[in-house]
């Protein structure tokens, strides 16, 4: 009998590709989790957030990485995403411990990452990203939720010149499509 064996696919099947010496990348990770904070339990959810990643919890439109490479990225009063790279060491008690504290969903299948980098990636992006990304406005470790081009996206800065870019995995063709097209039109 033949055996049988799941593999993951992911959204844009490991994209990757350089269009006007701009780097774009699918953004590899293995999982994506949602924390809402319930009500009144800001402290004890900060609490629980330090002991389980080793980095406090970040304020609203900033992000951490902790040792591991785990990124922690806050868009809301009550809202946060855990992103689990595929390189990271994600250790498989920090979900139990989240879940003594914040609500958690996965969000895993819901959602597609794209790097993006270049000297030009500013122009590119502005093209399609109605956000100021001056970094006296958008630092490095900045993160918001947005448009680009009619669709929901979540912008972190990496660097000075480096963005991930995250949007629902069912748009991910026209999310890329839209990126392509900047980056050979700026």
């Amino acid at each position: 009998m033949a055996k049988l064996v799941l593999k993951i696919e992911k959204p844009l099947n490991g994209y990757s590709r350089t269009i006007n010496k701009i780097k774009i990348a699918e953004y590899q990770f293995d999982s994506l989790i949602s924390l809402a904070i319930p009500l009144n339990s800001q402290r004890k959810c900060s609490l629980n957030f330090k002991k389980s990643l080793g980095k406090p919890m970040p304020n609203i439109e900033h992000s951490i990485i902790n040792k591991s490479g785990i990124l922690g990225f806050r868009i809301g009063l009550d809202l946060l995403f855990i992103c689990n790279p595929s390189y990271s060491s994600f250790e498989k008690k920090t979900v139990p411990l989240l879940k003594k504290a914040f609500y958690i969903t996965d969000q895993t299948g819901g959602w597609c990452g794209v790097r993006v980098n270049g000297d030009r990636v500013i122009e590119m992006l502005e093209r399609i990203c109605p956000l100021n990304l001056s970094p006296k406005i958008f630092a490095i470790g900045d993160v918001k939720r947005t448009v680009m081009d009619h669709l929901n996206v979540i912008i972190f800065r990496e660097t000075e010149k480096k963005f991930i870019l995250f949007s629902p995995s069912s748009s991910s063709g026209s999310f890329l499509k839209s990126i392509e097209i900047s980056s050979r039109n700026i």
